[in-house]
């Protein structure tokens, strides 16, 4: 089978976006877990997608990365979710932290036998200056897990889970199987967005794990937790390309209403027929098309400066890369606050231009709105802004972290 190029990838991947837009209102309407859709995304052959070409994968840069989650965010942002999700466990994030026998098996386990990785990391109550409630304690062999995650995203669909809690003192990492004995994933997610998730909770009761596929602490000085890590700016850069991509399929949804649906508006001195004639639904799809295009620029060139720090990383000195990282990480959160911003507007004021009718739960255009709202609250904007005001004005650069 010949290779493909990235751009052949790309494609395949705006194809499948095609496909899963079409089933999309429907899931959420239902709140639905979309399974076949996912069983077509894990048998395309894209799984590998972001593992490092030295591992067999595709070797997807962040900016492919990026064009990918953007587009399948398009089709269905649960989706383009998860996918992120995988892309992050399943490259970046093992990648940076885990010892070589680990990312052989992880990485193998991807590209060989199709395996997709869900997430079972944050928890509901615990506190985060504490460390989580979920334990790995060690036994003979590995380690026992037992503790209850929420949030799960890509639990559902994942083939195995990556579980984050203490070990002693430490924040540790087990990979399990999503068949492990003593582990219950349980569908529960019920948010106003984001429904097809599977964002919900994740039972552990003694779940063994063997000791090569556990890292006991993940934030030790051993794991490139200074200006080498950019864990925090591909994690929010994948964000910010789900907000784009739902609002891309707002719009797209937004035009298409307004040309087959929506009827001219009688009102004294205008005269047309149609309602792609009114002026000021043009103005409307208009505006919000160039602010959407200005914030997707610039989640392209944040992308890109990722790419450049972490191409950097081998040869550049101390100075050189923390100034690469804070570019890139200061860029990224730019294009995260316009992106949120941005999405929010452009999937409220698509009604608008629809009108009346759109509002009806029958359309289930506010889906795009929701799904947005529901994961811009992963993290408080508002923070990102002040950080951002802190590089600026107190020459302050973002510290480097695990998400952030």
């Amino acid at each position: 089978m010949p290779i493909e190029s990235m751009n052949e990838v790309l494609s395949r991947i705006d194809d499948l976006s095609d496909v899963f837009a079409k089933t999309y209102a429907e899931r959420d309407l239902k709140g639905e877990y979309p399974k076949e859709e996912m069983d077509k995304l894990k048998q395309s052959g894209l799984l590998g997608f972001s593992v490092p070409l030295s591992y067999g994968g595709m070797g997807a840069s962040c900016t492919d990365v990026t064009r990918a989650i953007m587009s399948l965010s398009q089709g269905n942002p649960a989706i383009g979710q998860m996918f992120l999700v995988h892309c992050l466990l399943g490259a970046s994030f093992l990648d940076e932290l885990a010892p070589e026998s680990l990312k052989k098996i992880i990485f193998a386990d991807i590209v060989e036998r199709n395996c997709f990785l869900g997430n079972a990391a944050s928890e509901k109550t615990n506190n985060l200056k504490k460390g989580y409630d979920l334990t790995l304690t060690p036994v003979k062999g590995g380690v026992e897990i037992t503790g209850k995650k929420f949030f799960s995203t890509g639990s559902l669909a994942g083939d195995q889970l990556a579980v984050i809690g203490m070990y002693g003192n430490n924040l540790g990492l087990a990979i399990v199987p999503k068949d492990a004995k003593g582990l219950e994933i349980i569908d529960d997610w019920d948010a106003m967005g984001q429904r097809g998730t599977g964002s919900g909770t994740t039972v552990f009761d003694k779940v063994f794990a063997p000791s090569e596929l556990v890292m006991t602490s993940i934030t030790d000085e051993s794991r490139q937790m200074g200006v080498t890590n950019l864990l925090g700016p591909i994690t929010q850069i994948g964000f910010t390309s789900i907000f784009i991509g739902a609002a891309k399929g707002a719009l797209r949804e937004g035009v298409t209403y307004v040309k087959e649906k929506t009827r001219a508006y009688p009102w004294p001195g205008l005269d047309f027929d149609k309602a792609v004639d009114d002026p000021y639904i043009l103005n409307i799809i208009g505006g919000l098309s160039a602010q959407l295009a200005a914030a997707e620029a610039m989640t392209f060139e944040a992308a890109r400066l990722v790419d450049v720090a972490l191409a950097a990383r081998a040869t550049a000195s101390p100075e050189e890369m923390a100034g690469l990282r804070a570019a890139a990480s200061v860029a990224v959160s730019q294009a995260k606050i316009v992106a949120t911003e941005t999405g929010l507007k452009v999937c409220q004021e698509v009604f608008t231009a629809c009108g009346a009718r759109a509002s009806l739960r029958e359309q289930n255009l506010d889906r795009f709105w929701r799904d947005i709202r529901t994961l811009s609250l992963h993290d408080p904007v508002n923070l990102r802004i002040r950080s951002v005001g802190e590089f600026l004005l107190q020459d302050k650069a973002p510290t480097p972290a695990l998400r952030y």
